[in-house]
């Protein structure tokens, strides 16, 4: 990818309060993001003015999935001159956007995902998406909030690797 691109994602536990859209806005024009993915933003929709406030004048597109019951919601967002996208898959868990970086010609997927915390149903997840990226054939750049660690010092007070750190584990070297 371009030399100095900006990626980050925040589980933002609900981006209604205005003190977490100035937090958020205030974050993306000093860390000068160009793709930037939100986690739980509790929202029934994302509207254009929502994300002109987010992002100021500057040329952005973005995908979303609304939040269901005051639950969730996921939101990805790009600078249009910086990421070309082509198409987007959503889903309440995850949302994917395949595109290509304009600078290097780099064709992926960046995908935004809220992993749930039960393990067996992280585990569905996982597999869902090791099928998407083997249909795709593309890179995947996944970032949200996967519910579970890689190593023991990620976690407080942890003494032994879980399953689900090991199901992550061979979901990410799979990837």
């Amino acid at each position: 990818m371009g030399k100095g691109m900006k990626i980050a994602t925040w589980n933002i536990r609900g981006l209604g309060a205005d003190e977490k859209k100035r937090t958020v806005q205030k974050l993306i024009k000093e860390e000068h993001l160009d793709i930037f993915g939100l986690v739980e933003t509790k929202l029934g929709e994302v509207s254009s003015w929502h994300m002109q406030k987010l992002w100021g004048n500057q040329k952005i597109d973005w995908v979303h999935s609304n939040a269901e019951n005051g639950s969730g919601g996921l939101l990805l967002s790009w600078h249009t001159e910086v990421f070309e996208a082509a198409s987007s898959f959503i889903t309440s868990r995850w949302i994917c956007v395949l595109g290509t970086f304009k600078q290097d010609e780099f064709s992926c997927a960046i995908c935004v995902i809220y992993a749930p915390n039960n393990q067996r149903d992280r585990l569905q997840m996982w597999n869902t998406l090791r099928e998407f990226k083997q249909q795709l054939g593309l890179p995947l750049i996944l970032m949200g909030d996967f519910n579970e660690v890689l190593k023991l010092e990620e976690r407080r007070n942890s003494s032994q690797v879980t399953v689900g750190m090991r199901e992550l584990g061979d979901f990410v070297q799979d990837l």
